[in-house]
């Protein structure tokens, strides 16, 4: 007879199976580790592996190195990638646990079973193993000492890029030798290194030969701008134009950081050749690795080494979305701030036709990508530059799709900042008209944030009409999210206001604020508490003062999860205001709170109970 119920196998097959794949959480750390470290079941080591740093601090150093460690070398040549990658990524915590509580012993061990476990997952045949491993080794080896260096990092190195068994050692010791770079020194890259990578760079094997062209940056930087020039800007001018294609692309696309390394002399004299020709290079690929990396270039390069003819390459990429290489248009967005940093206001002409034509592209992550950075051109161009060029742009990413209009509204205080006091006062309506014209309540809820930034920007009137009336409607918005987004503009509108010197408005605002203490929805005096939280959190104490009394009764609302917001807001931001925490009616509001017939509401009222607070606490109900 079969079945699922009592007497049938399906239930009792399950729970077999349960029971033999669970860990027996009654053992502690280390007797688990021992019993389960070689399951055939590996979720059930990837777990204790994920663990092992705190398996480790649990049984002490001893235990850890007379029990634990000797374990490790299963997980190594673990069969499962996943359960591999892990025990890597745990080597560097691992070994920083055992050098910190073993002295000289535990420092030892980095050498003598850490790094061993790093190098030999180097290799290993799941390439994301050996990525990790790779990461895992730049950190334990900022952990050898530097007389240790040589014998224990350099050697290893070298030992991998004379391999000839297999072009895998190579390649990765081609991308160590530039990743180790800063802790061989100087002296020992200029020594030993260098002849190591002129070798590698003349390698049978195209990977090889790749993977040094990607990796000469960091090298270039610890042997000096002049070494760099002498010894590798050859290396780097050869495989720029080695026969494989992939080999030139990894040229095109280090170009950046070899020019961040190299002379200025040298970077005009011969990069920029070098660019020229990857530019121009037969292969699709390589031209747009150059084109990519070329805003980012011109960033490395000194204002009068750009030529006009030189940054004309760059600005044709804007007009290419027609023709067939549509990308170079969103290069050309992505790198224009970078571009008119190091050229300047005074040469933008150059670069105002490629925006014009940007603007006007048809692809949206162009058009978005100049929407995020147009508050950095504008504070690069200046006032006069940014009214005549940016202000009807930054119109246009307002009536764009949402998201561009997500990239312009993002930084809309720092761009209006920059502008006249009229365009301001236009701009400034149209954002607050935003959230009108979308569905995407991410949308609204990002407006809803901005709102406080924007008001300082415009008279009065304009906060009145457009600011205040879109806090309104937002805070009445459907998705809590949104509402909640309006809390802190709320309260940066109020301490604004209550700065200037006519009250008119902010009184008016002011009490319409208070008006949400008093509302039938429990949810709306919810939002009062929490405005008031915010213009604590900004320090608007003015206001505060101006709210306290419709915030003071809110403590004896009769619905529970009022009163708890309350207990929660003051708790979390009152009593951890230097004036407020000692204030005498937050004290009374805190101490009926503390009383509330509702435990959780009594319990939040006493979180963080300070010494400061209970001195003040007592002192007030003495006198």
């Amino acid at each position: 007879m079969s079945g699922d119920g009592p007497d049938g196998g399906g239930e009792g097959e399950d729970d077999f199976i349960f029971n033999e794949y669970a860990i027996d959480d009654t053992l502690d750390p280390l007797s688990r580790l021992c019993k389960y470290y070689n399951s055939d079941f590996s979720l059930q080591r990837l777990v204790l592996i994920r663990e092992l740093t705190d398996t480790a601090s649990y049984a002490g150093y001893t235990e850890t190195t007379n029990k634990l460690l000797p374990l490790l070398t299963n997980f190594v040549s673990d069969s499962e990638p996943a359960v591999r990658q892990m025990f890597v990524q745990q080597l560097q915590p691992l070994a920083q646990y055992v050098v910190d509580n073993g002295g000289d012993a535990g420092y030892a061990l980095l050498l003598s079973t850490f790094l061993p476990y790093a190098f030999e997952l180097l290799v290993d045949k799941n390439v994301e193993v050996g990525n990790s491993a790779i990461v895992a080794l730049n950190k334990l080896a900022q952990m050898v000492a530097k007389k240790d260096v040589d014998s224990q990092l350099l050697h290893v190195v070298n030992t991998l890029a004379h391999d000839e068994r297999a072009e895998d050692y190579r390649v990765v010791a081609s991308q160590l030798y530039n990743d180790l770079s800063p802790i061989f020194g100087e002296d020992l890259c200029t020594k030993l290194v260098l002849e190591e990578i002129s070798t590698l760079a003349n390698d049978m094997s195209f990977s090889v030969r790749k993977t040094v062209g990607a990796n000469l940056g960091q090298l270039c930087k610890v042997v000096g701008p002049q070494t760099a020039v002498d010894k590798i800007l050859p290396i780097y001018l050869s495989l720029s134009k080695d026969e494989i294609w992939g080999v030139r692309k990894a040229c095109a696309e280090s170009i950046v950081a070899l020019s961040e390394a190299v002379t200025n002399e040298a970077r005009v004299s011969q990069l920029i050749p070098a660019f020229r020709s990857l530019s121009e290079d037969a292969s699709r690929w390589v031209r747009v690795a150059a084109y990519q990396n070329l805003g980012q270039l011109i960033h490395t390069m000194q204002r009068q080494d750009i030529t006009s003819m030189f940054l004309k390459i760059f600005t044709d990429m804007a007009f290419q979305s027609e023709g067939g290489d549509s990308d170079f248009a969103e290069y050309c967005a992505f790198s224009l701030p970078a571009v008119a940093q190091v050229i300047g206001k005074d040469r933008w002409r150059e670069l105002d036709d490629a925006f014009a034509t940007l603007l006007k592209d048809v692809q949206w992550k162009v058009r978005k990508s100049l929407a995020f950075s147009i508050h950095e051109l504008a504070k690069i161009v200046g006032e006069d530059i940014a009214e005549r060029s940016l202000a009807t742009a930054f119109e246009l990413f307002l009536r764009d799709i949402d998201e561009v209009k997500y990239g312009v509204i993002q930084n809309a205080d720092q761009f209006l900042a920059i502008l006249s006091e009229a365009s301001r006062e236009k701009f400034v309506p149209l954002v607050c008209a935003v959230p009108l014209e979308s569905e995407k309540w991410r949308l609204r809820g990002l407006v809803a944030t901005k709102l406080g930034d924007l008001a300082p920007l415009v008279s009065p009137a304009t906060v009145q009409n457009h600011i205040i009336d879109m806090v309104g409607k937002l805070l009445e918005d459907s998705v809590a999210d949104v509402r909640t987004s309006t809390f802190n503009s709320t309260a940066m509108i109020l301490k604004h206001l209550q700065q200037l010197p006519d009250k008119e408005i902010y009184n008016s605002f002011l009490g319409t604020i208070q008006g949400y203490a008093n509302r039938a929805s429990f949810q709306n005096r919810q939002m009062f508490a929490y405005i008031v939280q915010q213009a604590v959190e900004i320090d608007a104490q003015a206001v505060f003062n101006d709210l306290l009394d419709a915030y003071a009764g809110l403590g004896d609302d009769a619905v529970t999860c009022v009163r708890y917001v309350v207990a929660r807001t003051l708790s979390l931001s009152l009593m951890n205001h230097k004036d407020l925490k000692s204030n005498a009616r937050v004290l009374k509001l805190k101490e009926k709170l503390s009383a509330d017939a509702e435990a959780e509401v009594a319990e939040m009222a006493q979180a963080k109970m300070t010494p400061v607070e209970n001195k003040a606490k007592a002192a007030l109900y003495h006198t």
